[in-house]
């Protein structure tokens, strides 16, 4: 393990470290620096290494200008581990979902409205869009209550349910998408707790326990929002200690406009 985060990223990291301004190349921004400190910094160094490898396969899928052109900015500026992390996934995404299309990935592709995705690929000959977002659960720092109750009536020791903080965070995505699409949300959520059922209970509503085979839409769902209808689906998305992308489980939204094929969902599931 190296102790020393800015001579780390020039030794082990050159692709990453070609996209960075030249002020973050001589000063590592705090995001950077931290997620090399303290007692993970071994395992930022494993995250820093696989990151750097997707980057230079992005490099030769679209070309290093373009790579640097849409991620200089927000690397050479972040200011904490967690916006690090979300950027990671963002690329990790990218080069994954790259590997299996058949033609130049599109990074950060606007719509109508100026809103961007992160990429847009071609998969089994349809224009696929996708979305990552990494909502890390910090944990309740006590009870947490997993039925959706009015403030009022929950009780004063329990925090509220997950599934509550994902809905809320994840609602306004759909409108970073353009219309009449496949569009899929990559769901990052490291957490302690049952990550599959905070996740369907906000897509799907309804009560916490449910059979995974019965599922029924509820009015309080994502799914069942009209503008999500603009969704194809979500995806529970994890990253190996490898560097492998893999999905856990994917939802297809039951009110989409556009399905998601299923030669589609046979490539994501061969993700790496």
């Amino acid at each position: 393990m190296s102790n020393d985060p800015q001579n780390f990223i020039c030794t082990q990291c050159p692709n990453l470290r070609s996209i960075l301004n030249q002020k973050a190349q001589r000063n590592l921004p705090q995001g950077l620096k931290d997620f090399l400190s303290g007692e993970n910094a071994e395992i930022g160094e494993l995250h820093l290494r696989n990151v750097d490898k997707r980057i230079g396969y992005l490099f030769k899928r679209i070309s290093k200008k373009e790579v640097a052109d849409h991620y200089r900015r927000d690397l050479s500026g972040i200011d904490s581990e967690n916006k690090l992390s979300e950027l990671f996934c963002e690329i990790t995404l990218a080069s994954a979902l790259s590997r299996i299309s058949s033609e130049k990935p599109v990074l950060r592709p606007k719509n109508n409205i100026g809103k961007s995705c992160d990429v847009k690929v071609k998969i089994a000959e349809v224009d696929v869009y996708g979305e990552s977002k990494r909502l890390e659960d910090p944990g309740p720092c006590g009870k947490r209550s997993i039925a959706k109750s009015p403030p009022r009536q929950k009780p004063s020791n329990s925090h509220r349910p997950r599934s509550m903080d994902i809905h809320s965070k994840l609602k306004d995505a759909s409108r970073q998408f353009p219309q009449d699409t496949i569009n899929i949300i990559f769901l990052f959520h490291p957490s302690y707790g049952n990550s599959i059922a905070y996740i369907r209970q906000a897509l799907f509503g309804g009560a916490f326990f449910q059979d995974e085979n019965e599922i029924q839409l509820e009015n309080d769902g994502l799914f069942a929002d009209d503008e999500w209808r603009n969704i194809s689906g979500c995806a529970y998305t994890r990253i190996s200690e490898g560097g492998k992308l893999f999905i856990v489980k994917l939802w297809q939204n039951p009110r989409t406009i556009n399905q998601i094929p299923e030669k589609v969902i046979y490539k994501l599931k061969r993700l790496q």
